[in-house]
Order: structure tokens, then sequence, then C-alpha cells
């Protein structure tokens, strides 16, 4: 497409041709008086200015181009070579992690399954990742990262996948994994690739280096800096219709420095009350009287009804706390699979005897495998440092309490991350909401094993469930601007 300044010269002597026409036919005034000369003057700058706007019609505001390192970044997060040859499927960061890629619609940087497709290899027959991909929109600014907290850096989060499961890698395989990336790296022509250049030249564009002169330690470092350094730039837009809610009326958007999440739940709550007595709180189309009353229910963390606590965990701005609850999910997955009441009974071993990560607490539930099960948290949770850790709080007690507990995800963009929960078995928000006041039930009964002490504190009924589904629709985005929801 021509650029601005063409178009519009090209409009300009269109417009100078036509009016030209228009004199010599007649119609428009020509002569040597004051009056003609004037109306002259103006038609011809009606003209520019009508020549101008039809050249800028269509054209899109200019983006400002990444740079040639996210330009790199986004080529690495899309190489599906990186995968491994035994595997039967070629995987990437995207595989599982989309934005408008599939036909099936929208993605807020996940997929469509309830748990991602791995590789199948025969040493490990499966198709199914452990858990639901979580969203990696504002994952860099997660202390911990994935459900269970495996990782405390982008950068460590890549290198774990480009030598993980989710690229057909086996345990052990590391070296192996990483000997790939750094021959495609290496031999890359760009040969049938959908980008300019090959590796070598791009790492030469991007950060003034050649690979060929790196070792294959300082390449992987490089490698995984790049998609990290990528994945910083996915963020939220913040312009949710909650968003222009909060700004209109002058809201707080987060808590204050080292304020308790219940205490700002509280003190919004109070402000949109008061702001309802004057009758000067502000609504709008995309927030509404649904909405507000889901507000509500939303922040409100006390009471004996309507309450549904979910700001104690997913605290504004991002609706999360980056800490980890259990919420009874692994426990009812695994009853589903083993009967009523079985989690209750499973031995899980002691910090003095426990060796973490476990692949037994690492896993799927099912017939096949026996005593397995996803314990999240509990595998990689620091014992000495971790900041969860209570006052006078034992090894053996504190990880107990850490007991099948996941990071809480975002609330963001939930339109765009169906399914729901870290075992991706809940289809809707509805349906998810309908099993948590199961398991908060559970929870005030004492029958949920190590159960979070907030999760008791949810209570709600059915009639809550369209006004909260109301407000957490307002927390949808769109993302990409210019395009629909």
């Amino acid at each position: 497409m021509r650029n601005t300044n063409e178009a519009a010269f090209a409009s300009c002597e269109l417009v100078a041709r036509l009016l030209t026409k228009l004199l010599k036919k007649g119609i428009l005034p020509l002569g040597s008086s004051r009056y003609s000369r004037i109306a002259w003057s103006k038609l011809s700058a009606i003209g520019i200015a009508m020549a101008l706007a039809f050249a800028a019609f269509g054209q899109s505001p200019a983006r400002k181009q990444p740079s040639a390192q996210i330009r790199l970044g986004l080529r690495l997060f899309r190489e599906a070579r990186f995968s491994s040859p035994q595997g039967d499927l070629q995987n990437s960061c995207a595989s599982c992690h989309l934005l408008d890629e599939d036909p099936q619609g929208m993605r807020a940087q996940t997929d469509f399954f309830s748990r991602s497709w791995v590789p199948w290899r025969g040493a490990d027959p499966r198709r199914e990742e452990l858990r639901n991909s979580p969203t990696i929109l504002d994952a860099a600014l997660m202390p911990r990262l994935h459900f269970d907290g495996e990782f405390g850096s982008l950068e460590d989060l890549v290198k774990g996948t480009l030598a993980g499961r989710p690229m057909g890698w086996l345990p052990g395989e590391e070296d192996q994994a990483f000997d790939r990336v750094y021959g495609i790296i290496l031999k890359d022509t760009g040969e049938g690739s959908d980008y300019a250049g090959n590796y070598r030249a791009d790492f030469k564009a991007a950060y003034g280096i050649d690979p060929g002169d790196l070792g294959k330690a300082e390449v992987i470092d490089r490698v995984t800096k790049a998609i990290a350094d990528y994945m910083r730039t996915l963020k939220t837009g913040r312009t949710t219709p909650y968003d222009r809610f909060v700004q209109a009326n002058g809201l707080n958007t987060r808590p204050a420095k080292g304020e308790d999440p219940k205490l700002f739940a509280g003190r919004l709550l109070g402000n949109v009350v008061a702001l309802e007595k004057k009758r000067a709180l502000k609504l709008s189309g995309g927030f509404g009287a649904a909405a507000l009353k889901g507000l509500k229910v939303f922040f409100r963390t006390n009471g004996g009804s309507s309450a549904g606590n979910c700001a104690a965990c997913h605290t504004p701005p991002l609706f999360t706390d980056f800490s980890f609850h259990n919420m009874g999910i692994s426990q009812s997955e695994y009853d589903q699979v083993n009967g009523q009441g079985s989690f209750a009974e499973l031995l899980i071993p002691t910090a003095a005897e426990a060796h973490r990560p476990s692949t037994q607490f690492r896993e799927i539930p099912s017939k096949r495998k026996p005593g397995c099960v996803d314990l999240g948290y509990w595998n990689f949770v620091d014992l000495k440092s971790s900041p969860l850790r209570r006052a006078g709080e034992s090894d053996d007690r504190f990880l107990q309490r850490m007991i099948a507990s996941f990071k809480t995800p975002t609330l963001r963009n939930l339109a765009f991350t169906q399914p729901y929960m870290h075992t991706g078995g809940f289809s809707t928000i509805e349906s998810a909401l309908t099993e948590l006041m199961r398991l908060s039930e559970l929870a005030r009964a004492g029958q949920v094993r190590e159960g979070d002490e907030e999760l008791a504190r949810i209570r709600i009924t059915e009639a809550d469930v369209p006004s909260l589904v109301a407000f957490l629709k307002t927390l949808n985005e769109n993302l990409i601007p210019g395009g629909r929801y």
C-alpha cells in the first residue's frame, strides 16, 4: 500500500482535474471578479482538504514496529522444530498459547483444550499435559509461574518448556533437547519459513552477535531470553468495562501498599455505596445494574449470604493475589475417579519423608494409576523461605497446609480462557461457580482436606450466580484493537 503522502498527492491531483472540468463546463464561476477569485480559493481549499481526508480514510494509524529482539522472540516462540523428533506432534510455545490463529475463535494466549496436548512417546504414552494451559498475559508480573509455582522467572519457564514434556521431551533428555535447539539455530537456512533470513542473521540484527561464535549454553540462554522478552510484551490493556467504571467513579484500582485485600474490598464497596446514596454513581452500557450487583457479591468478604469472598484471593487490578490456595479442586477430581472420601485417606508423606517434586503427586488421577494425584505447590514450595509459612509453624505442618494448593488464576478475559480451573474441568463460568459453592459447603463441614480457610467463607447461592457472571464479563477486553470480542 502506498504511504499517506503519496496517496494525498494523488488525491489532490484527482480533485484538481475534477475542478478544472467543472470550470470548463461553466458549472463553477470563472472570471476576474473579486467574487470569482474568492470562490476559487475556497473551493481549492475544500478540495485539498477532501483529498487529504480521502487519502487518510481506511488507513490504520501507524503502529510502533516491534524491535528486532521482539520479532526474534516471536519467531522462536512459534518454532515447532524444537520438539522431540521422537514424538508424534510438533509443538511450539504458540501451540498452547494462541490469540486469533484458531478458527474456533479468540484466545487470551491459551488453547481450547481441558488439558493441552503433548507429543505421544512410547516411554510415556500420554496425550494430555498435566494441567490446563493458563493465559500468559501479564505473566511477567507474576513472581511464580505455572499453577504449581514450579518456575521463578520467565527464563526458567521457557528453558523448562524447551526441554520439557510440552515439546515431547522426557525427564533425562534435557541435553538432547538443548542440542536440538542449538543445532537448529546454527543450521537454519530460513527456507520454508514465514520469516526472511535465518536465525544467525536474526541474532545479528537483534543482538549484534553471531550464534556461531558462542557455545551451546550461551546460545540456549540467548534463545531463552529472546522468548522471555517477547512474553514480557504480552499484557492486558486494562480497558475493560470494569476499568472504565472504576475510572469514571474515581475508585481505587488496587490496594494501597501493604493493605489487606479484604480491607481494600470493604473500602471499595463503601465508596460505591456512598456514591449510590448521592445518586452520583456512573454506570454505562458495558457496566450496568446486573454487573453492579455482581460487583457487590464479588467484593463482599463477610456475611451470611451473597458474600462471594472472591476479592480475598482475586485482588484487582489483575484479579489474583499471586498466591497459592487449596480450593478442593484436586480432591474433587481424585474422588470422582477413586470414590468419595478417597482423597482424605490418601497417604501423603511428611516433610522428612517426601521427595519433591514427586511424579506420584504430579499426575492426573486415573484408575490405571491408583494413588496418583496432582498436589500442586506442595511439590515446589520452599519450606524455609516461603512467605506463606506462619510464625512457629513446623516443616511438617506447613507442607501439609500446602497440599493441593494452586496459584490463583487471573479473572481477566475469562471469555477467552475457558475451560476453567487447573483441571480444565469446567466449560462455563456458571459451572465453575456452582462447584465452588459445593466445595465451600464441604469446607464448612470440615470435609476438604487442608482446604484454604477462605474457601469456607464463600457464601453464595444459585441466585447470586447470574449477577456474578455479569460482573465477570466486564473483565473481558477487546484483545485486538479495532476488532470485536
